[in-house]
């Protein structure tokens, strides 16, 4: 099985793009990664699934450009909205680690007809991050750069058994790349400060099925976020003992799993 990489225009310039290229059956499932980090995250996950596959590097992210606006509705869900339309994909499964979990929900929200199910991993409706401790994030980044920053920061934000991950840190180190710190501050503001709290009654009340995953040592966004989520969207939770923020890099057999099982679900309920 191999990716390819593809190009497709986004609203504000060009969006990069990982595929899979074998003539899978299904409905495709589109993987949206964490913040400050690229599709590259998902490529394990991607091998193993059995269905096409579309992970897109975002705005600020990756290969794509580092035009904003930096925020979810006005931002991101328009980068996986040019996707879909860019590939020729009329109606897909969302995966979402993180704030990518978050864009997958508004998008399901705002475009319910595109949308057949989400599964979202560490993700949250919003974090209510005050504004200094955002401004506290942008300071240290500041200072380290970089590359400096995100390598301090993926073993703070791993469960306890991935710490010493090489593998890990080595594609997180890809795909965080060397972006300039003033694009990642404007990325952290909007990340940090976004809130979808307001659309999850459209969520359920369009009957699209949300699962919500949280590893028990996620620092980041906690399993009671991950609850919250679930439990506004009428969808369902669970936790992963001993897995921190990014689950589809410490355990991505257990992510393909959980996709592959809530996907079926969705499936056999005609969503």
């Amino acid at each position: 099985m191999a990716l390819e990489r593809v190009s497709v225009k986004g609203e504000t310039g060009r969006l990069s793009v990982l595929r899979t290229t074998d003539d899978r059956p299904g409905t495709p499932l589109v993987l949206v990664h964490p913040i400050n980090s690229a599709a590259v995250v998902w490529t394990e996950a991607a091998e193993r699934l059995d269905r096409p596959v579309v992970a897109l590097d975002l705005r600020g992210h990756g290969l794509s450009g580092q035009v904003g606006p930096f925020t979810v509705e006005d931002g991101y869900v328009l980068d996986v909205l040019a996707v879909l339309n860019g590939l020729g994909l009329d109606r897909v499964h969302l995966g979402g680690g993180s704030l990518g979990g978050t864009i997958s929900v508004a998008l399901a929200a705002l475009c319910p007809q595109r949308v057949r199910s989400v599964t979202a991993f560490g993700s949250t409706l919003g974090t209510g991050a005050p504004p200094e401790a955002i401004d506290a994030m942008v300071t240290e980044l500041e200072a380290k750069g970089t590359v400096g920053y995100f390598a301090d920061l993926v073993p703070q934000i791993v469960g306890s058994a991935h710490r010493e991950s090489s593998r890990i840190r080595a594609v997180m180190a890809e795909a965080v790349g060397t972006r300039p710190e003033a694009v990642i501050a404007r990325i952290l503001h909007g990340a940090f400060g976004a809130d979808i709290r307001h659309l999850t009654g459209k969520v359920a009340a369009a009957g699209i099925p949300v699962f919500a995953v949280a590893g028990t040592e996620d620092p980041t966004c906690p399993p009671a976020m991950s609850q919250e989520m679930a439990e506004a969207t009428g969808g369902g939770a669970m936790t992963l003992p001993g897995v921190g923020h990014l689950p589809m890099l410490e355990e991505p057999e257990q992510v393909v799993d959980i996709l592959r099982e809530h996907i079926a679900k969705a499936e056999g309920a005609g969503a």
